[in-house]
């Protein structure tokens, strides 16, 4: 057995673990459309007996024939319905599970996985792979339904003429060959078709997210002709599927119109010389197309299941198969409350296939102590706080927090007792209250309240709903200020011991800064504090500067010991904080 062989056969393994809670729906939604072929193969028999006993002329017969059609086609009805309303319901039960599943998992990985897979791809699984699954799963209806079908008719056909149902069975062969290539090519056709997909929804998400850089730039149009490239691309890959998966119906149509052409035919000369009545030919006729409608069924399911295949394996190799770098420990206890000490021993770190980003980094943070770290752009300042949190894990070396190594303990119970104020500040698009509540679900509006004034967060009372006012996506309807201040306020609601800031007031201006400044103060009041410093009032307020050069700690100490040196911290202080002074302190 071939790899690609062996690959699909693991797929539909584990799409069988979803289906398999279900079952007894599934075998209930099968039965029913076994039941609806059968009653397709049946009324073959009424169309013969009524057929003849209109030219018999045998009116008592014909009203049973009629009375029994009528009867068919209203439990044929009932099973229908039966068959379509289980089968779509396991199918969105299966597809509900599978969504949540990937969501969860996404949700369980590393900050390296989004590093390394692009949003495109990552949402092209949840919009495009998961409705591929749920497409097929709607057309298991046919795997029972049309086997039934054809071997039903095969049986009544050869019942009915054995040398009639010989003649027209040799197209079956040339049907099922058609069937098998088709499905091949778009099985190849479909993985182009779902990258094509992923970069268009890349470009989408990049271009919405960063529209007012667009507008900035006046690039509305070179971002509108590389849109329509990519979509021209996926126009061209999707009509390819769609031309192979459309020549397989009229080819398996144009194959099932000759053979009954052709049993026409021979079937009026059987008829001709009375070795069959012309209700056995009607009924005959009518099995035929019941066995080129299954086939052609069977054909439709071959191309949903090579989508489905596609569309599953990308799902569990891209995510469901994909495992979080930061691994909690089977032994991991809680965390116990945080007095604040931090203390990092000899740490390296690099990303993946990269030279080191951190080397041999030692330092330790006394509880209560607010440390600044500053250093050149690239030199691992982002990285040493990321390592705090255990967003990632150092090569070698260990972080401890109270003397305790964080990996020891339940992550969760680590990173509820860190508090994070980035400098590009993320809302959700729900009220303010939620915001601010983020990260402690349990806060009541009181809580809420004074953690909102405690950052400086007067705005709200001039909102015309208050606490329950939408942000918006990303927090739009907030300027930048208001929009860190609620950071601030969600951090203080938190009450963490330990507190990293991503310098959350250089991109502000003066009036915004000192509200936020000040939020600052009260937060990092009693708590350790590690700011990654682009301005020189954070400088200066902090107990001690950790300068980082190349991965590497080369200096630290107080604003007044740094210059003393004359270093790198020295030349930092000349050529980005000097200009803040006034030119009377300067």
């Amino acid at each position: 057995m071939d790899a690609t062989k062996l690959k699909n056969r693991d797929t539909e393994r584990r799409l069988i673990t979803y289906l398999r809670p279900m079952r007894w729906l599934l075998y209930s939604g099968l039965a029913c459309a076994a039941m609806v072929s059968l009653c397709t193969v049946f009324i073959g028999w009424l169309i013969k007996w009524t057929v003849d006993a209109m030219a018999s002329q045998n009116v008592g017969r014909l009203n049973g024939a009629c009375a029994g059609a009528v009867a068919l086609v209203l439990v044929k009805g009932i099973f229908d319905y039966g068959q379509n309303y289980l089968l779509s319901l396991v199918a969105q039960r299966v597809t509900t599970k599978l969504r949540d599943d990937i969501f969860a998992h996404l949700q369980s990985l590393s900050l390296s996985y989004f590093s390394q897979h692009r949003t495109g791809n990552i949402m092209a699984t949840l919009t495009s792979d998961v409705p591929a699954v749920q497409n097929m799963a709607m057309n298991l209806r046919d795997v029972v339904s049309a086997p039934i079908t054809i071997v039903g008719s095969l049986a009544l056909l050869f019942y009915v003429s054995w040398r009639l149902a010989l003649v027209s069975v040799c197209v079956i062969p040339l049907m099922a060959i058609v069937i098998t290539r088709i499905g091949r090519r778009i099985r190849r056709i479909s993985d182009m078709v779902q990258i094509n997909l992923a970069d268009i929804t890349t470009i989408a998400e990049e271009t919405l997210s960063g529209v007012r850089i667009i507008k900035s730039f006046a690039t509305e149009q070179h971002e509108v002709a590389r849109f329509s490239s990519q979509n021209e691309r996926t126009f061209k890959t999707v009509m390819g599927g769609v031309q192979k998966s459309a020549k397989m119906r009229p080819v398996i149509q144009f194959i099932g119109a000759f053979g009954i052409a052709f049993t026409m035919w021979f079937g009026g000369i059987e008829v001709a010389h009375h070795q069959m009545s012309t209700g056995g030919l009607l009924q005959f006729l009518y099995l035929l197309n019941a066995i080129a409608n299954s086939a052609s069924n069977l054909g439709g399911i071959n191309v949903a299941r090579h989508q489905a295949l596609a569309a599953a394996e990308r799902i569990f190799r891209e995510v469901l198969d994909q495992q979080p770098e930061v691994k909690e420990r089977p032994n991991a206890r809680l965390m116990p409350p945080i007095n604040g000490q931090i203390t990092f021993h000899n740490v390296t770190f690099s990303y993946q296939d990269s030279d080191p980003v951190l080397q041999n980094v030692s330092f330790n943070v006394e509880p209560g102590e607010v440390v600044a770290v500053v250093g050149p752009s690239g030199a691992g300042k982002s990285t040493l706080v990321d390592l705090i949190p255990r967003f990632y894990d150092p090569d070698d070396g260990y972080v401890e927090i109270d003397e305790i190594p964080v990996k020891d303990v339940k992550i969760q119970s680590l990173r509820r007792q860190i508090g994070i104020v980035p400098q590009d500040t993320w809302l959700f698009g729900g009220t303010l209250k939620e915001n601010i509540a983020y990260g402690n679900k349990s806060a009541t509006d009181e809580e809420i309240q004074k953690a909102a004034y405690a950052a400086n967060a007067y705005f709200i009372e001039s909102l015309h709903e208050d606490f329950d006012t939408v942000v918006g996506e990303r927090g739009v309807r907030l300027s930048g200020g208001e929009r860190q201040r609620i950071a601030i306020a969600r951090a203080i609601l938190m009450n963490p011991r330990i507190l990293i800031l991503d310098e959350a007031t250089s991109n502000l201006d003066a009036s915004s800064e000192a509200l936020v400044q000040e939020a600052l103060d009260k937060l990092m009041h009693g708590r350790t504090t590690i700011v990654i410093a682009h301005r020189l009032s954070t400088v200066l307020g902090a107990d001690r500067i950790l300068v980082l050069d190349k991965g590497r700690i080369i200096e630290t100490g107080t604003h007044t010991e740094l210059l003393a040196m004359g270093g790198l911290y020295a030349r930092l202080y000349e050529t980005q904080f000097r200009a803040e002074l006034p030119p009377a302190a300067s």
